[in-house]
């Protein structure tokens, strides 16, 4: 409302505001409001989301958790199966009930009559096979336990081998990450001694190729990481853009054991050694089962029966009579299962001495590779290119001597991060096979 002074009495007079002035106030109070709460609401909005953080992941921690692998659940679904089976073959069988109704009309009198009777047959031939089926189904319950520990050893060397290729993809991203930071440190200083009169100009285009060289090796470097993650992310399960960081000290080497060392682990510790005697008991029992198979099977019955004019009791004995066959075609075929089985345990355990024996020598021969690489290439090489890079600056070098030097290096720290990784793998192969648990 506005009001005015009219007169000399200025006296006043109230008038209603304008109905477009309303309007106006109220669309400029609505969009400063709206203003206002877009500005305070953009920042939260527009904020960019976080990266989530490394997954930090050690070898015990993937061995903690290695039993969620579906080979090893599998395994344990395959030995709850076979602990049933024990269950099934100690059961003892049902009786068999029978009742039958006869009705009818007598002859003479044509009067109706009603017969029944009702027996009760209890199998008793359960008896004398009963405890060798549960040795059969409990020997079973070995195998797959056996079969488990040997799956398991295969999935820790299949984890081992991702574990420690992760770890070697670190180190390489790594040391090439310093090398670039190296070689660009090189092209300053080449850069400053053209400038300086001290060298040729051609002397930036060299240096300036082998910095493109060594980034792309770099990014082929990083590219090989991500893969890797990302494998090792498929197997514990998270989301595939999850930067996975392998925590231990690949400069450690392990320790290889020698071949008798080896071999005797083995024989003591192996899995399939424990496999193949469950299989040779399991076998064993069913040749006992086929063999007291002969013995004629037999049941007792027992019955009442109601007829027109008596009622009747009595039982029954019932026997097999074996005239045509003695079983001996089961059991000669159960005994030419088992002598097959300890033939082929015999084989398969030669093979694996055979492998524990390439094993012990591949183990041996990369960690003396590797150690030699540590203690005596290694540092040469990382002296060789100090050494030159610093007569460079001085004025006192080739650029082409120190640019090969620096590949030399580059090809050194290459092999040495591969003969640690080899070194790592194939001692964690060797333990696979002697049957024990190596970091």
């Amino acid at each position: 409302m506005t009001c005015r002074t009219f007169g000399r009495t200025s006296s006043w007079r109230c008038a209603p505001f304008p109905v477009h002035s309303i309007s106006l106030s109220l669309s400029t109070f609505f969009l400063f409001f709206l203003f206002l709460f877009l500005g305070l609401a953009t920042p939260a909005l527009a904020e960019p989301q976080a990266d989530p953080p490394p997954v930090q992941v050690t070898w015990p921690d993937l061995v903690a958790l290695v039993e969620r692998h579906p080979r090893l659940e599998a395994g344990q679904l395959d030995i709850d199966a076979a602990r049933a089976g024990v269950a099934a073959a100690s059961a003892i069988p049902n009786p068999e009930l029978e009742v039958s109704l006869d009705y009818g009309t007598e002859s003479l009198s044509d009067a109706s009559i009603v017969e029944w009777d009702v027996s009760l047959t209890m199998p008793l031939g359960w008896i004398a096979k009963r405890g060798l089926q549960m040795a059969a189904a409990e020997a079973d319950v070995e195998r797959a336990r056996a079969e488990v520990q040997l799956q398991r050893r295969e999935v820790l060397r299949q984890l081992r081998m991702l574990f420690w290729n992760l770890l070697e993809a670190q180190a390489r991203a790594a040391s090439l990450e310093t090398l670039e930071a190296q070689t660009t440190a090189l092209l300053r200083t080449v850069e400053r001694r053209v400038d300086q009169g001290e060298a040729r100009p051609i002397e930036v285009v060299r240096a300036g190729l082998e910095l493109d060289r060594v980034t792309g090796e770099l990014e082929a470097a990083r590219a090989t990481l991500r893969a890797r993650r990302t494998a090792l992310s498929l197997w514990l399960g998270v989301p595939l853009d999850t930067e996975i960081v392998a925590i231990a000290d690949l400069e450690t080497l392990p320790t290889a054991s020698s071949r008798e060392g080896a071999l005797a682990t083995a024989r003591e510790q192996h899995p399939s050694l424990a496999l193949a005697q469950t299989r040779a008991r399991a076998l064993e029992s069913e040749v006992a089962i086929e063999k007291r198979a002969r013995v004629p099977e037999f049941s007792l019955k027992v019955f009442v029966a109601h007829e027109v004019e008596r009622q009747a009791y009595g039982g029954a004995l019932t026997i097999d009579l074996p005239l045509w066959n003695w079983n001996s075609g089961r059991i000669a075929q159960a005994e030419a299962k088992l002598a097959a089985d300890r033939r082929q345990a015999e084989a398969d355990w030669r093979e694996i001495e055979a492998e524990v024996l390439d094993a012990q020598a591949a183990c041996e021969a990369s960690v003396a590779a590797a150690a030699r690489f540590q203690k005596t290439v290694v540092p040469r090489a990382e002296s060789a290119a100090a050494t030159l890079e610093r007569t460079y600056e001085l004025g006192e070098q080739n650029l082409l001597e120190v640019l090969d030097g620096r590949r030399t290096l580059l090809d050194v720290r290459r092999l040495y991060l591969d003969a640690l990784s080899q070194a790592h793998i194939a001692c964690g192969r060797l333990s696979a096979l002697v049957g024990e648990e190596l970091p």
